[in-house]
């Protein structure tokens, strides 16, 4: 799994309370993002959830958007020498789970614009080497209409899923992961904020692709599946892509927005965009 970026940083955010606090923001070790303490789901209750086993070994969330694509974060594809998509699972770590099916990935289409320096359309597909099998625990995910184009979904409830952490460590592996399905419900945070939380003088890190939510009683996808969805709805609005070690410190979590990649979902796949 790709390396991810890491701020050390206390700035007053959402609800936590604090105001005027002097932002603080350092390049440490490497983590990979995954929900700790979320609520099992009810399982099956989010069929186009996906777990790509990576080289053997590492691990990203995905979504099905196709029967023959998946949607993940370009962090992830970058680092794919091998993949196995599984699909239909709950209790991942049970592979004669009867509703799992395993499908090898055929080819990774990363966004050809890619910054792996400031995360910049951090988007990936992978095509699957056959056609899922599309029944009740095994569905397509769906995808906003263009016309949200220029919504912010500010202040919506929305939904992070994947298989989080029995533990917090800096470089999970499949052995870490709970074995169930997990999601936390986390608020649409203030785009603006957000990037005066992430931004600086030398980069630019949060922009108009990306969707942000706060840690705020230390929820969200700071410690969410690297890839994974964000659904409102049940659509499909955002891929994970980056985060922090504060979520105990409300700080956000940031993800792709997928309605501004669309036309480039569309241009790579057999998925049919509107």
């Amino acid at each position: 799994m790709a390396r991810q970026a890491i701020f050390l940083a206390i700035l007053a955010w959402g609800h936590c309370g604090a105001t005027n606090l002097k932002r603080i923001q350092a390049h440490v070790a490497p983590s990979k993002l995954h929900i700790i303490g979320g609520d099992e789901v009810v399982p099956h209750s989010v069929p186009y959830q996906v777990g790509l086993k990576i080289n053997g070994n590492a691990f990203c969330g995905g979504a099905l958007i196709s029967p023959n694509y998946v949607l993940t974060a370009a962090h992830c594809g970058k680092v794919i020498r091998s993949v196995d998509v599984i699909l239909g699972a709950h209790n991942i770590s049970n592979p004669s789970e009867d509703t799992q099916v395993t499908i090898a990935g055929s080819k990774i289409i990363n966004h050809e614009n890619y910054n792996s320096g400031n995360y910049r359309n951090d988007i990936c597909l992978i095509q699957l080497s056959q056609p899922a099998p599309i029944n009740d625990n095994i569905q397509v995910a769906k995808l906003p209409p263009s016309s949200d184009l220029d919504k912010s979904y500010f202040d919506e409830t929305v939904t992070a899923t994947g298989w989080g952490l029995i533990k917090d460590v800096p470089f999970p592996t499949t052995k870490d992961m709970s074995d169930v399905l997990t999601k936390v419900d986390v608020k649409v945070s203030n785009i603006t904020e957000c990037g005066m939380y992430y931004n600086d003088d030398e980069d630019t890190y949060v922009v108009d692709t990306n969707l942000c939510t706060s840690g705020y009683r230390n929820k969200g996808t700071c410690n969410g599946d690297s890839g994974g969805p964000l659904s409102l709805d049940g659509v499909l609005i955002g891929v994970t892509s980056f985060g922090t070690l504060l979520c105990e410190m409300c700080s956000p979590s940031v993800y792709t927005k997928v309605v501004n990649y669309l036309d480039w979902i569309a241009a790579n796949s057999d998925v049919k965009t509107f």
